[in-house]
């Protein structure tokens, strides 16, 4: 906590704004969590295999990929502090520094084809393309996070605001998990995730002299959340990111 508050004093430390003040508290939020610029199919790479019989070499070819992708949706929560300095008498500086959860989920089902080339020293022939499906499978993203989010906020009549600003979060670990088996992915994951954001909401003065606020935010993800190393597996390069939408509250200590 001694190192948290050292964090937020050197953010909100004494400005030109002098006779502005600066609030602490806590603060917690819940989201629901979208996925753009996944395609519906993922593909995974796969080596051909070459037989050699008679002079003849057969070349069989494999492919198989994931449907449903696109749909890998879920729910995500937050817990931290919350931190706002006031700079005019329209104008705020709000920060949160929270660990967050940010679990996904998706039905896919897996396809797969199969292609056999024939080379002969006159020839080539090749048979056709069979598709087959192996059944549904139930994909999980489980994400921890170091989420800290800046806002710029604009003061309305009756406590009301809204803000705008930037999303910057720290990848902590990341787990995928496949039917039965579970993968440590962190070592594929970006390991920063950086986000544009606005929001609005509305400040409760209460009977002790302390604040209460609760809020609404959607943030859109920019940067992805995997890193190049996921193209030795797959045949395209695949860069999801995501977008959240978050309602909160944030209880102001003074």
């Amino acid at each position: 906590m001694a190192t948290l508050a050292l964090f937020y004093g050197a953010i909100f430390a004494k400005s030109g704004y002098q006779d502005y003040s600066a609030h602490f508290g806590f603060s917690a939020a819940g989201y629901y969590i979208g996925i753009w610029n996944l395609d519906n199919e993922v593909y995974v790479k796969k080596e051909h295999d070459v037989n050699k019989v008679d002079g003849t070499e057969i070349y069989t070819y494999e492919e198989q990929y994931l449907s449903g992708g696109h749909d890998l949706k879920g729910l995500g929560g937050s817990f931290g502090l919350a931190g706002l300095k006031n700079l005019s008498d329209r104008f705020q500086l709000h920060l949160d520094l929270y660990i967050s959860l940010r679990y996904r989920f998706v039905e896919a089902e897996e396809h797969h084809s199969t292609a056999i080339k024939y080379i002969t020293p006159s020839a080539t022939e090749s048979d056709e393309t069979t598709y087959g499906s192996n059944g549904k499978y139930d994909i999980s993203l489980t994400y921890w996070h170091i989420d800290i989010p800046v806002n710029l906020r604009y003061r309305l009549p009756q406590d009301y605001f809204v803000e705008s600003g930037v999303f910057i979060s720290y990848i902590l670990t990341a787990d995928l998990k496949v039917k039965l088996i579970s993968l440590d992915i962190q070592s594929y994951s970006a390991g920063v995730e950086v986000g544009i954001m606005g929001g609005f909401g509305k400040t409760i003065l209460l009977q002790n002299g302390r604040a209460l606020e609760v809020f609404s935010r959607f943030v859109f993800g920019v940067t992805p959340l995997l890193n190049d190393r996921v193209k030795k597996y797959l045949y395209d390069g695949i860069y999801p990111r995501e977008w959240l939408i978050q309602a909160g509250i944030s209880y102001y200590l003074f």
